[in-house]
């Protein structure tokens, strides 16, 4: 079966479509023949080899997937092949690439899709808005606090608003003066990137641009602060309970959130797709692309 992968990762690297064998499912497994597999800013991170991976051989990429049960292994009970679904890959533990026209996945990292959630749509839910989901816990914000959210239109961001409005939090959205309509439409506030930070004064800030430090500015004394990377993570001041975003699948909560998408709830954006073999167009896109909103995805 065709996947993307890399060989050797780092600076000059390339994705190749290469042909690899089909795993059967084991006990507690499901194959899904994907649908559609988003590329993300981690996948170009891990081509680049900005990241600290086990050694392999070669390297299958990609982090969640939409598509439909293909087998399922012994003791699964509950899916069966045709099912609907979407899934995230705890890939720095397992290195199981989605990117493929078929993946095999824990039957606790599989979420059912509801039929109105098309899978391209499905695909950048199932990484993005579990991000965002998993944040607004870590930030654990009561109903009517305040939440200040960087890079608030991007691909975890946007996601981040609309369920923060759905629990009931009040939403201050750094983003561009372009981003307003869609900003507005979740019912938060356009904070105009470039506003000085100090003057929001929210009980809690996603920083989902990646700022770091300057962002401390934006949260008052005693509230909480959520890094989406370790690097990007800076040392507590005045109270401020910093937290590092660590996400894993999650079937239940992943199922959660596809209703959501599906009842409009929440807004899968989908940039542009692109098919399988065309893997290294679609890396160049999200490598070189600036003011995207929306996931590029491949379609196998």
């Amino acid at each position: 079966m065709p996947a993307v992968t890399v060989a050797v990762p780092g600076p000059d690297a390339v994705v190749d479509v290469v042909d690899v064998p089909v795993v059967e499912p084991g006990p507690r497994q499901v194959r899904v023949r994907v649908e559609a597999a988003p590329v993300t800013a981690t996948d170009v991170s891990a081509l680049r080899g900005r990241l600290p991976l086990r050694p392999a051989d070669r390297y299958v990429l990609g982090w969640s997937l939409a598509g439909v049960v293909d087998a399922v292994g012994a003791d699964v009970n509950d899916l069966e092949p045709g099912d609907p679904v979407l899934a995230m890959s705890d890939w720095f533990e397992t290195l199981t690439g989605t990117q493929a026209s078929s993946v095999v996945l824990p039957r606790t990292s599989v979420g059912r899709r509801p039929a109105a959630l098309g899978p391209a749509e499905a695909s950048v839910v199932a990484l993005n808005a579990l991000s965002a989901a998993r944040a607004l816990d870590l930030l654990d914000l009561p109903v009517g606090a305040t939440l200040a959210v960087t890079g608030a239109a991007g691909s975890v961001g946007g996601f981040a608003i609309e369920l923060a409005r759905h629990r009931g939090l009040d939403v201050l959205a750094v983003a561009r003066e372009a981003d307003r309509a869609f900003v507005e439409r979740t019912g938060a506030t356009l904070a105009v990137r470039g506003t000085a930070l100090d003057a929001l004064q929210a009980d809690g800030l996603l920083d989902s641009a990646v700022l770091g430090a300057p962002a401390l500015a934006a949260v008052r004394d005693g509230g909480a602060f959520v890094a989406v990377t370790r690097p990007a993570t800076p040392a507590p001041e005045r109270g401020i309970r910093v937290t590092t975003l660590a996400v894993v699948s999650d079937a239940a909560a992943t199922e959660a959130l596809a209703v959501l998408a599906a009842d409009g709830t929440i807004t899968p954006r989908v940039a542009a797709t692109y098919p399988l073999r065309d893997a290294s167009a679609a890396y160049a896109e999200v490598e070189g692309g600036t003011g995207r909103r929306g996931g590029v995805v491949l379609v196998p």
